[in-house]
């Protein structure tokens, strides 16, 4: 008789396989060091399953094998699938906040993208169908006493060795030690050490509590670059004096730290738009593939007047697709794990839209959705923004508008609630749009069916005329919303401002790239967009080059705005000020003026050859500075918040 397998080879393959194919499929670098240390810090969890697995007879042995082999590929599938969605992947936090939410309105897209990504999950869940229909011919269920004391021996040595090894990897921004103990970088975890242990860590970090230390040294901090003939985008905050009457260690090092930020010098730009009229959107899902001066020319003038924005990114940051939203409005950086949006509702926000406008005597200062009201729960984070009314789907706007199909249409949110402002002296008005939402079909899209004939003609393929048609009720909407403003006399002293919440990402690359201009299967240019700052009484358009992402337009608004705010304590800069360029991406990749930084290759792509050498090092400084910073302003345990900026006294 043929000797069988033990378990553990089983196990053995199919971790090291999965976490291999990972790797290959999502981060697209298998050829590393990294893939030795992974292969290192899966032991312990192939010894755990193994062990799982041979605790009873052999029948109950191969139900609980199979049920084992079930549950590690359905981690590794759904952890592809979401980020073959969002370019990043779901936390413990996520699961229990919203999955429910999403997943039921969702279903078809999430549907679509399994289809999709059909031979990526086939390499994913191969090896259990093959283990469901051979394992009795091939593995052995029998437990065996000894091998059990020399495993559970082994994974208490190998659990020991991986301590070690992350213990003494302490060299350099983002080593072993510093990413178990300091910072919460997934990406970067994941490619280190590998998917399951990043969820080991995420398991804990959300059982225990995670605070992510700011470390200061010579590398973060610096004297900050100012000149006492300039003036500066800055408030009044002695940090020294905060910093020295402080007892509470993290906030005496954000003190520490926003003290060495250089701020941004104000500009022949600053005040251009003071007392002006603004309205704010973030369009859900436009993309500037969507623009056209046939189709739409309504966002073809917006997008190619004004301020032209040549090098703009919209970053995909998602533990939920509000983080887009969050960067545009607050210029912060989403926490990793958490709605940083739903959080934020919990603590100070000084620099809000809301707030700093209605210190500025606006008369009516309201945001609306023309969604569910409550969706990731913005019915708790608009209100603390400083809005006077927030109204969506669910607490008002379904009585003036159609909020019973999906998704619901942009021109029927600007005819249901223009009446509340137009006639005011002096309005901010903030829109989330939802017409630009997935799915991208003519029979799961109420705005693709209704504008069906106005694509039919175009030369692309069907995803890609539904998204166009989609994005045709915005381009109406914005026609409408000009109209109103210019029939009430208020066009010329209103400004525009639109920015996309992330990228289409119902459509593939290679769909982007029957109409972009860009090859958006590229790392960077993805997230390449178009961003409005629109107004009518310009007399010449002002052409941006700098690379600057959505976190720059809330500083660059309140700097056309005359708005007394403080630029170190933002994560964005003004995209019209002398300051560097600076796009980052939720892995820590950055690009700018002078080259990129792919964090998971550690390759940097120079396009300026006159660079310091310690250039690429002093912009990962930077970029660890504003993630970590911006994860600790939304720090909290046990129901309490640090709350810094409520610590300024402002």
């Amino acid at each position: 008789m043929k000797k069988k397998l033990p378990l553990i080879v089983y196990f053995s393959f199919l971790i090291i396989y999965l976490e291999i194919v990972y790797k290959a499929l999502v981060l697209k670098n298998v050829f590393s060091l990294n893939t030795l240390l992974i292969i290192l810090f899966s032991v312990p969890f192939i010894l755990l399953f193994t062990i799982m697995s041979s605790l009873f007879n052999s029948k109950i042995n191969k139900v609980i094998s199979i049920f084992n082999s079930i549950f590690i590929t359905f981690i590794f599938a759904s952890q592809y699938i979401y980020f073959e969605f969002y370019d990043s992947i779901f936390s413990v936090y996520s699961i229990k906040a919203g999955t429910g939410q999403v997943f039921g309105e969702f279903f078809s897209a999430i549907f679509k993208m399994v289809v999709d990504n059909i031979w990526g999950v086939l390499l994913i869940v191969l090896p259990t169908i093959l283990f469901i229909i051979f394992k009795n011919k091939v593995f052995d269920f029998s437990r065996k006493r000894v091998m059990f004391i020399v495993q559970l021996v082994s994974i208490v040595i190998f659990t020991v060795i991986t301590r070690l090894v992350v213990y003494f990897n302490n060299a350099g921004m983002y080593s072993l030690n510093r990413i178990y103990y300091e910072s919460h970088a997934p990406m970067i975890t994941i490619n280190k050490v590998g998917l399951l242990s990043m969820e080991v860590l995420d398991l804990k970090r959300y059982l225990f509590g995670f605070e992510e230390k700011l470390v200061i040294d010579n590398s973060h901090i610096e004297k900050p670059i100012t000149n006492p003939e300039k003036k500066y985008n800055v408030l009044d905050i002695d940090f020294d004096t905060l910093e020295n009457n402080e007892v509470n260690e993290t906030i005496k090092t954000l003190h520490k730290y926003f003290k060495s930020v250089s701020p941004t010098e104000q500009n022949e730009y600053t005040g251009m738009f003071k007392g002006k009229n603004l309205i704010y959107i973030t369009a859900e899902g436009f993309d500037s593939i969507a623009v056209d001066k046939d189709i739409t020319p309504t966002l073809y003038k917006l997008v190619n007047n004004g301020f032209v924005f040549k090098n703009y990114y919209q970053p995909l940051f998602t533990v939920s697709t509000s983080d887009g939203e969050y960067m545009f409005m607050n210029s912060l950086i989403p926490k990793e794990g958490v709605w940083s949006f739903y959080r934020s509702s919990n603590i100070k926000m000084p620099f809000s839209l809301g707030t700093e406008f209605n210190k500025l005597g606006y008369n009516t200062v309201n945001a609306y959705h023309n969604h569910t009201y409550s969706y990731y729960n913005r019915d708790e984070s608009h209100p603390n923004l400083g809005f006077n009314v927030y109204k969506g789907c669910g607490n008002g706007l379904e009585l003036l508008m159609n909020c019973k199909r999906w998704p619901e249409s942009d021109v029927e949110m600007i005819d249901a609630t223009i009446n509340d402002y137009i006639n005011s002296d002096k309005f901010m008005i903030y829109y989330m749009t939802v017409s630009g939402h997935l799915n991208y079909t003519f029979t799961g899209n109420s705005m693709s069916y209704k504008n069906k004939e106005l694509v039919k003609d175009l030369p692309y393929s069907e995803h890609v005329k539904a998204y166009i048609a989609a994005n045709i009720e915005l381009d109406r909407a914005l026609e409408k919303l000009m109209n109103y403003l210019s029939e009430a006399g208020k066009l010329e002293n209103t400004v525009i401002v639109l920015s996309p919440d992330h990228y289409p990402y119902g459509l593939k690359s290679y769909e982007l790239n029957e109409v972009s201009k860009t090859d958006r299967s590229d790392k960077f240019e993805m997230f390449h967009t178009s961003l409005i700052i629109y107004n009518s009484a310009m007399e010449k358009n002002v052409v941006v080059d700098k690379y600057v992402s959505s976190i720059d337009v809330l500083p660059t608004v309140y700097n056309l705005f005359g708005v007394n705010y403080d630029s170190r304590l933002l994560m964005g800069t003004d995209a019209l000020s002398k300051s560097e360029g600076l796009v980052m991406l939720s892995d820590r990749s950055w690009i700018n003026e002078n080259g990129k930084y792919n964090s998971m290759t550690g390759k940097f792509t120079s396009f300026n050859n006159s660079l310091p050498e310690d250039y690429v090092s002093k912009i990962n400084s930077k970029v660890y500075g504003k993630f970590t910073t911006s994860s600790l302003l939304l720090y909290e345990k046990d129901g309490k918040y640090l709350d810094y900026y409520s610590k300024l006294g402002i």
